[in-house]
């Protein structure tokens, strides 16, 4: 009966830790867009301290499945663009459901095996897994916890600090020291060092309030400033898509184009810049060397080289009649090795007052099975992977793009790149070292293969925390999603409405835009949590924990 009885208890206790990690993991899931309920995510950790102190661990098939749905839930969009890509949803969601399991094993090895407060070995086993999931397999950084204060500048300025990992572990830090507390309390065991470590995290947490305080009042955006207008679209897209889809997508931006300019006409201003999202203009630029001829690459003829010049010519001459420098999302067809040429995910200035192509931002970090497929080249001709993704090259390194005779400098990253926080940084300190330091960052990207989803709020998120992590005004025009003009507090200053094609047109000062102590630093912080890791878990193993 003794047996029974204590078997009836252990299944109790693991039904109450089971239940308080759900919460937590719904928490999660609602404090991010489309529900936005900010202030939940401040009690994720609270609840999952409980699971993480409590001696007896929870089963991690439970962490691992209830990981995998909330992942499901959350980036659902990913089953948007063809029936196929389901695949590719549910084996991303597997592979980040193990971050999870790494937190909760690495969090129980720290706390329960070496008597580590949790309200420390919390968030330094966050932020290094965080910084894993950031960087293999290169990188994914939706829905980060930190993601969930994007509409609250007050509470992510210290992101200029430490990166978007300073403000999620903020939010471990503050979580778990009243989730220990409620420990003590349930237990009856109040201790000085729970009580002390409550303390500082408190001292640090109004600490980061008051810096995000004179952050966001002391802003001067000074004298110097641009009229840009960033365009948005309005028309899904499926990967099954005819020609008819795309060139209904060219004559809307062709229209807004011209909205933008007549609009400005009669504000009375005069735009520096309009900025078109990427691959929204079907007409490529055609490269190759002069030793080559498109003849030698299949499906190629002199014929049809010369009517995509034409063409192109024609994207040109409708720039000059504007009078306006535009930033084009296209694709650049390189001719260097039959039998294809190699396609660039493409960012052009065609600047009015000449026809050169040289400011041209080719994109660097694709998007796997979206832009590229892992062993591709082992892979049957006829896979199906292969006929669903049109593979791109990669990009090599970030250009200056000048604005204004040289007066300025953007920087401009792609789609998805907005996402890494790492990559922007290193682009602005690549272009620093070059005396070309961006004062403003742009990203184009086509959200539309997500038909209005919640993927497009999660993008703006991503793009606010690189505007405050740079202290940069940052820009983003985007088809199917949102266009905005961030600045460098991460306030929205324009932003265009969901669903609308629309141009958004507002000024941006060129002089708002400092060195953060983030481009110092950089990931240093967050690579010491992850060293934490992987010490950690051998010397747990050693201990047998």
């Amino acid at each position: 009966m003794k047996r029974v009885g204590k078997n009836e208890k252990n299944n109790y206790q693991f039904l109450i830790l089971s239940f308080l990690f759900i919460v937590g993991a719904f928490c999660y899931w609602v404090s991010l867009p489309p529900f936005g309920f900010w202030f939940f995510v401040f009690l994720v950790p609270v609840f999952w301290t409980f699971v993480i102190e409590y001696p007896k661990p929870i089963r991690f098939r439970i962490i691992y499945c209830g990981a995998f749905f909330f992942w499901i839930a959350s980036i659902w969009w990913i089953a948007c663009p063809h029936p196929l890509t389901i695949l590719g949803l549910l084996a991303l969601a597997a592979y980040l459901s193990i971050y999870w399991l790494l937190f909760f094993a690495v969090s129980r090895i720290a706390v329960c095996c070496f008597e580590i407060p949790a309200v420390w070995a919390v968030p330094v086993c966050w932020i290094g897994c965080e910084f894993l999931r950031n960087h293999i397999l290169g990188g994914f950084s939706f829905c980060s916890l930190e993601h969930a204060l994007y509409r609250q500048p007050l509470l992510i300025q210290i992101a200029d600090i430490g990166g978007g990992y300073f403000v999620g572990g903020l939010i471990m830090l503050i979580g778990s020291a009243v989730g220990s507390c409620l420990v003590s309390l349930l237990n009856r065991k109040i201790s000085i060092h729970r009580c002390i470590s409550f303390f500082f995290a408190g001292i640090i947490f109004a600490a980061a309030l008051v810096y995000g305080f004179v952050k966001t009042t002391d802003f001067h955006t000074g004298n110097s400033t641009l009229t840009i207008a960033v365009l948005q679209g309005n028309i899904p897209l499926r990967l099954d898509d005819g020609v008819e889809q795309v060139e209904k997508t060219l004559n809307q931006f062709i229209n807004l184009t011209n909205q933008s300019l007549q609009n400005a006409q009669a504000e009375r201003k005069s735009l520096d810049l309009i900025v078109w999202p990427e691959t929204v203009c079907p007409i490529p630029l055609l490269e190759y060397s002069s030793h080559l001829k498109p003849t030698e690459f299949e499906n190629w003829s002199e014929e049809s080289v010369e009517y995509l010049n034409n063409q192109f010519r024609q994207l040109q001459m409708f720039v000059k009649q504007l009078g306006v420098p535009v930033l084009v999302g296209l694709s650049t067809l390189v001719f260097e090795e039959p039998p294809t040429p190699n396609r660039l995910n493409s960012a052009l200035l065609i600047d009015p007052k000449n026809n050169q192509t040289n400011f041209r931002y080719d994109k660097i970090q694709l998007v796997m099975f979206g832009e590229y497929i892992p062993f591709s080249k082992y892979l049957p001709q006829n896979f199906f992977l292969k006929t669903l993704c049109q593979e791109a090259g990669r990009g090599v390194e970030p250009i200056a793009i000048p604005l204004g005779g040289e007066r300025l400098f953007l920087s401009v990253n792609i789609c998805f790149e907005s996402t890494i926080p790492h990559f922007v940084r290193n682009q602005i300190l690549t272009l620093k070292k070059q005396g070309k330091e961006p004062a403003i960052l742009i990203n184009i990207s086509n959200d539309s293969w997500f038909w209005f989803s919640q993927q497009i709020d999660q993008h703006l998120a991503t793009h606010i925390f690189r505007a405050v992590e740079n202290r940069r005004t940052y820009i983003t025009a985007t088809n199917g999603g949102f266009s905005a003009i961030i600045d460098s507090r991460g306030v929205i200053q324009k932003i265009g409405q969901r669903r609308e094609a629309e141009s958004v047109i507002g000024s941006v000062s060129a002089m708002d835009y400092e060195t953060p102590f983030y481009h110092y630093i950089g990931d240093i912080p967050a690579i010491i949590c992850m060293i934490c890791l992987f010490i950690l878990i051998p010397a747990g193993w050693y201990k047998n924990c």
